[in-house]
């Protein structure tokens, strides 16, 4: 195989909502051609929420094997004649079948690293408030216990055991890469058993705008994102009490832009707050406004984010960013750079960033973003992403099935 003309399928399992795998998959798509082909096989979530899904029992045993999707796997290859299968999400719909598929149809595997699964039940790890990383070891009871995965305990302890299984199987053999989006999330795979050389780190690219904005810096801040308390959406808030109370009418503003399960509960406390407005979901012309006027973005997670793509999009539009030191978010933010880390939860210390990016004016937080915009291009260029890729590829070419 040749990696100037390898034929890759990519199979994602699509999840309800549309999320940054979803988007990173379309970007993928997008270089086909640029020395390699993609083909794509998606099943839908939402497939087992019409009429005439399969019955809950049912989509339980497929979850692990789905003889449906097997049949699509197979007729797919069959069309598109791939050298290699790269896999993201694969449940519920596709199932972890797959990978014995996979090895049955003699094909190597590229596993993206989005999260935490096969070790995590939920992919996140969170449970009860913080992050429980017994399922890198083999424990994944604080995740069952805790309902974790869909708020169900039945669901998460099945995805527990159907996970333990498939690795006590020696299925994941057919897996020739790990592909993690941060050295972080590498780290993490090997500490869970994923032998070193499998691991790579490929971040996601982005193409950065050719003429960013670079005349003023605004007059708020900006959290913009899923609202969820894992994002640190709760820090944030308690920070601009803080802020509110030690500044008074000087307090910057706080622009909240989202949706998800805890929208409701944020808006009521944000309601009741001098310097936060809560703005809903926003896409397209109104959130590179929001981007445009901001003085710097807040990443607050206080799970182990893998990656942080709203980084790029600050630094795309030359903002600097305050980030905690949460994951993948510790490689792509520069302290003191292209912006400052505060510890995971801590919203006093959230609040003294905020205090230092105030006091450097306006000149210093163009200085930080136009770091940030150098660092972008440096570092997550398309070139660069496909570089990688294509090296990923050559080091699978001969690692076919017999």
């Amino acid at each position: 195989m040749k990696p100037a003309s390898s034929k890759v399928l990519q199979v994602f399992n699509q999840y309800l909502e549309t999320g940054g795998e979803e988007v990173w998959v379309d970007e993928i798509s997008s270089f086909s051609g640029r020395g390699f082909q993609v083909d794509n096989l998606r099943f839908q979530s939402s497939e087992w929420t019409r009429k005439g899904a399969p019955t809950r029992f049912r989509q339980a045993q497929r979850v692990w094997d789905n003889p449906q999707s097997r049949d699509r796997l197979r007729e797919a290859v069959k069309t598109a004649n791939p050298d290699v299968l790269l896999f993201h999400n694969l449940i519920p719909v596709g199932s972890l079948g797959l990978y014995d598929e996979a090895a049955t149809l003699g094909l190597p595997v590229l596993q993206y690293i989005h999260n935490f699964r096969p070790f995590s039940p939920s992919g996140t790890m969170w449970v009860g408030g913080r992050v429980h990383d017994g399922g890198l070891y083999g424990n994944p009871w604080p995740e069952v216990f805790g309902r974790a995965w869909e708020r169900s305990f039945l669901r998460t302890f099945l995805m527990a055991t159907y996970q333990s299984r498939l690795i006590r199987s020696g299925a994941l053999d057919v897996v020739k890469r790990w592909i993690a989006v941060s050295d972080f999330m590498r780290e993490k795979f090997i500490l869970a058993g994923i032998p070193e050389e499998k691991v790579v780190t490929l971040r996601h690219c982005w193409k950065a705008r050719i003429h960013p904005p670079s005349d003023n810096t605004g007059a708020h801040y900006l959290f913009l994102g899923r609202l969820v308390a894992e994002k640190g959406i709760y820090t944030i808030l308690e920070g601009w009490r803080i802020l509110e109370r030690r500044l008074g009418d000087a307090c910057p503003r706080l622009v909240v832009a989202g949706s998800g399960p805890e929208e409701a509960r944020i808006h009521a406390i944000a309601d009741k707050m001098k310097k936060v407005v809560c703005l809903g979901f926003v896409s397209g012309p109104p959130k590179d406004e929001l981007l445009r006027g901001c003085r710097a973005l807040i990443a607050s997670s206080i799970w182990w984010e893998p990656l942080g793509l709203v980084v790029y999009e600050a630094y795309d539009m030359t903002r600097p960013v305050l980030a905690a030191a949460s994951g993948g978010l510790t490689e792509t933010v520069i302290p003191g750079v292209t912006g400052l880390l505060h510890p995971p939860g801590d919203a006093a210390a959230l609040a003294d960033d905020v205090e230092r990016m105030e006091a450097m004016g306006e000149a210093g937080r163009l200085a930080m973003g136009a770091a940030g915009r150098e660092w972008l291009t440096a570092n997550a260029s398309p070139e660069k992403w496909l570089a990688g890729f294509s090296a990923i590829l050559e080091s699978v070419a001969h690692a076919k099935t017999p």
